[in-house]
């Protein structure tokens, strides 16, 4: 089986649809999405509705919960607070009872799927350094950890004898007695200087996993932000991927 998993894609329709393009043309026969659909973006339901239409898998993620009134925004900064008040308003009604029915975490064939850590999903723990990466892994029951949250992709893997490793490439093979967390980074708001769309495509026979980066329009998903008077800083991100 190959899997397309992506994460955070946050309301920016260019960024999915591009992803989707690549990962469609790569043969991914699975499409997993780790939650944050929606928040900072322009498009919040249209993409609901893509994700709806295409996806096999998909996580309930922070922003989501905090669209649907089930937590406070207090917690976030005041430009992602301005957004997610502003996305409460414009949802509709499908998009609505589709974020209501997406879970914490999903185990599909020995793979365990969730938006943050899984030390505790509701939570919504961040994967920020090794010390982090090393506690995730310890609560995961699976040997494959997939999470976002974090927007910067990357690979930790714990090896047979217990010690662990940051991975600073795209490509991995995972091997017997090896355990593996991927943040597969994000599709609509990249922070890791990059501002290309991130995806991980995981071969489920051969135990191959590729990080990918794929250029898109964001410009015109800026002129949208301008158009509904967006903060400046949020549209000005998409340029830099900080």
């Amino acid at each position: 089986m190959i899997y397309g998993v992506f994460s955070d894609v946050h309301a920016n329709v260019e960024a999915l649809d591009a992803i989707y393009q690549e990962l469609t043309e790569r043969q991914v026969e699975k499409f997993v999405c780790l939650g944050d659909i929606v928040g900072y973006g322009p498009n919040p339901n249209e993409v609901v509705q893509m994700i709806k239409d295409k996806c096999d898998i998909c996580i309930l993620g922070n922003h989501d919960n905090v669209a649907l009134q089930r937590e406070a925004h207090e917690h976030f900064n005041p430009l992602a607070q301005y957004v997610i008040h502003w996305t409460q308003e414009v949802l509709n009604d499908s998009s609505i009872e589709y974020l209501k029915e997406r879970p914490y975490l999903i185990r599909d064939n020995g793979v365990y799927f969730v938006h943050a850590s899984p030390k505790s999903p509701s939570d919504w723990f961040y994967v920020n350094s090794l010390d982090d990466s090393v506690e995730a892994l310890d609560f995961c029951p699976d040997d494959i950890c997939f999470i976002g949250h974090t927007h910067c992709p990357g690979f930790v893997v714990k090896e047979s004898n217990e010690s662990y490793s940051v991975l600073d490439k795209n490509y991995f093979q995972l091997k017997e007695g090896q355990k593996i967390l991927i943040n597969v980074g994000s599709v609509g708001q990249p922070r890791d200087k990059n501002p290309q769309t991130s995806a991980c495509i995981y071969n489920s026979e051969t135990q191959e996993f590729e990080l990918i980066r794929i250029n898109y329009d964001f410009v015109s998903t800026q002129n949208k932000m301008v158009e509904l008077k967006f903060p400046s800083f949020l549209v000005h991100r998409l340029t830099t991927g900080q």
